[in-house]
């Protein structure tokens, strides 16, 4: 997981869309559109760690 850990959203999001073309590759147009939803709610979960991340460092700075 470290490995994962130093990388940026960017190249998560380009490693995620790689990961995903090849995984569609020979599949069906249903298996495509679920792959795609899961890729959605990937990034959508990312998005959000990073708007904890950021409210909690706005928190500490308060104190």
């Amino acid at each position: 997981m470290s490995t994962f850990g130093s990388i940026t959203p960017k190249e998560l999001s380009l490693l995620a869309n790689l990961v995903a073309f090849q995984l569609t590759e020979g599949k069906s147009a249903d298996d495509n559109l679920l792959i795609a939803a899961q890729q959605e709610n990937l990034e959508s979960l990312k998005e959000k760690q990073d708007q904890i991340k950021d409210l909690k460092k706005q928190i500490k700075d308060l104190k």
